[in-house]
């Protein structure tokens, strides 16, 4: 046998022979010595490497705008979206949870006082309320329909229609256009005071408010889940669940919004850049146990269903065979066999 084919037929045996040696040290059933170390050598090393040395910003950033901007679900997602609003739809109308044990009082206080410090936004609400062509034109109607609502006894007297001809129908119709332009003023009065009242109300002393805000606090919050949850049907807060997904997809499309994601992926890298993995680690509150309990709470149950399918031998062989036929890595083994035999 030729030293060429004897190094081709060496390099494929020790190939064969790591592969082994691999795959029995990532199916050990307990104590994966394999996977420990690894994991303990990357967090050993990981102080040693800075967040700017392996990621790049520009590198980053593309990332971002490819998973944030540019990815659409896919038909089975958006039905699975559908499958889960459904569930938690079931189990807050089966749920006796009340409000005030998932957001306590002390927290909705800090809110509201929290929302009541921004006195300028409040007051440029009132302002915008007070001149906007559009909340004029929704109050006034609101005032028509409250009323026409509580005036119904006038109904009569708006469709009442006498003969063209006769004093009966001139004074009739005196007194519908009478009544017709004295209602217009009523509205557009109520409908100004309206507007007036909701501003008053936004601009009250933050004591009012928050008192206001405590009593109808104080009215809801002790109401379960299945009382507020029953007032929706299933398909209703699917539906819900999609036009949040389906406004986030116009939303993200807007350049303004596209900008301010980057600006912030660009602040958290200029923060960052001069910490290592560990710190980073740190920073998060993950130290190394918490690596080493999600890589065995999940690395081994991948790898035994990678070998029940007869994919892992075949996987580790892609990944070292490479080496082991490179013509290199056979020139290298005659060389060694020259010099040492």
């Amino acid at each position: 046998m030729s030293k060429q084919d004897f190094a081709q037929q060496f390099a494929q045996a020790l190939m064969l022979e790591q592969t082994c040696f691999i795959k029995k040290q990532l199916l050990a059933e307990k104590n994966n010595h394999y996977i420990e170390k690894f994991v303990h050598h990357i967090y050993t090393h990981s102080d040693q490497i800075l967040l700017k040395q392996f990621i790049q910003l520009e590198s980053l950033q593309n990332v971002v705008q490819k998973y944030a901007f540019e990815l659409n679900l896919g038909a089975e997602i958006l039905e699975f979206i559908g499958m889960i609003a459904q569930r938690i739809h079931h189990l807050a109308i089966n749920n006796h949870t009340q409000i005030n044990e998932l957001f306590s009082d002390e927290s909705f206080k800090l809110w509201v006082n929290k929302i009541l410090e921004l006195d300028q936004l409040r007051y440029y609400i009132q302002d915008n309320l007070q001149h906007n062509p559009q909340v004029k034109l929704v109050s006034l109607q609101l005032a028509n329909q409250i009323l026409e609502s509580n005036t119904p006894w006038l109904d009569h007297l708006r469709k009442l229609n006498l003969h063209k001809h006769g004093l009966g129908s001139k004074i009739l119709n005196f007194i519908q256009d009478q009544q017709q332009n004295i209602e217009l003023k009523l509205e557009q009065q109520f409908a100004q005071t309206l507007v007036k009242q909701l501003g008053n109300i936004i601009v009250l002393p933050n004591e009012e408010l928050a008192d206001i805000s405590l009593h109808l606090w104080n009215d809801i919050k002790q109401k379960t889940l299945k009382e507020i949850f029953s007032q929706f049907q299933a398909i209703d807060f699917e539906e819900f669940f999609i036009l949040v997904y389906e406004t986030w997809r116009q939303l993200r499309q807007g350049k303004y919004l596209q900008q301010v994601i980057l600006d912030v992926v660009a602040v958290f890298y200029d923060y960052f850049a001069d910490y290592n993995l560990q710190e980073l680690l740190h920073s998060v509150g993950l130290e190394e146990d918490d690596l080493h309990q999600e890589a065995l709470r999940f690395l081994p149950h991948i790898i035994q269903a990678l070998e029940q399918q007869g994919l892992l031998e075949e996987i580790l062989e892609q990944l070292i065979s490479p080496f082991y036929s490179s013509e290199t890595t056979h020139q290298f083994i005659e060389q060694y066999i020259q010099d040492n035999l």
